[in-house]
């Protein structure tokens, strides 16, 4: 929190399984290898797929964003997405962010994207411009490395061999603070609010 305007860095997320994080810890592993500097790497335990980024809010509107999510998680239940490759953004010549692609229900996943939007801009925040690009950002090169080595890193993550195929259950949304520091942001979860419970089979 920003003790002296009493906000925080918010955005809302979904989660990881265990075995995925793994499969990027150890896809990260192989970058560094090859591009050992000049990239603020993602931690490993905060790794997550951004539905909707906030950035600083007041500490009194947490309470009613997680209450607006509710009814959206009410509204959805659980599916499935799995690793899809590696890539950057904006390309590999000058990449500015590295991440994980993801597959699996992303039909699923965009309804509840759009979902949490809308409620989210019915409370008077501002809306996302952008269209949803469904990722798990693993690093970014700093910007003050040469265009030359940005390259070279951009080289490195599209030689890599792909991803194994890991696939995790999405039962959660969560709301989750984060802090800049020198060595990288640290998160903090702020509230989960787990989507709709399947029925018992036989019912319905």
């Amino acid at each position: 929190m920003n003790a002296r305007s009493g906000t925080v860095r918010v955005f809302v997320a979904v989660g990881l399984s265990s075995e995925a994080r793994e499969q990027l810890v150890d896809a990260v592993d192989r970058i560094r290898q090859q591009a050992p500097e000049g990239i603020q790497w993602a931690d490993p335990s905060g790794m997550h797929l951004t539905l909707k980024f906030m950035g600083n809010i007041p500490l009194e509107d947490v309470a009613p964003l997680l209450d607006c999510l509710k009814p959206v998680a009410a509204g959805h239940p659980p599916f499935a997405l799995e690793l899809a490759g590696l890539g950057m953004f904006p390309n590999r010549h000058k990449p500015r962010v590295l991440w994980a692609g993801v597959g699996g229900d992303l039909d699923a996943l965009s309804r509840l994207q759009r979902d949490s939007e809308s409620a989210i801009t019915a409370l008077g925040h501002p809306p996302e411009e952008r269209p949803f690009r469904p990722h798990i950002t693993l690093g970014r090169p700093r910007r003050t490395v040469s265009d030359t080595y940005r390259s070279r890193v951009g080289a490195v993550v599209s030689g890599l061999t792909p991803l194994e195929e890991v696939r995790w259950q999405v039962d959660s949304i969560e709301v989750m603070q984060s802090e800049l520091h020198p060595s990288g942001a640290r998160y903090t979860v702020l509230g989960s609010i787990y989507l709709k419970s399947p029925l018992p089979a036989g019912e319905g």
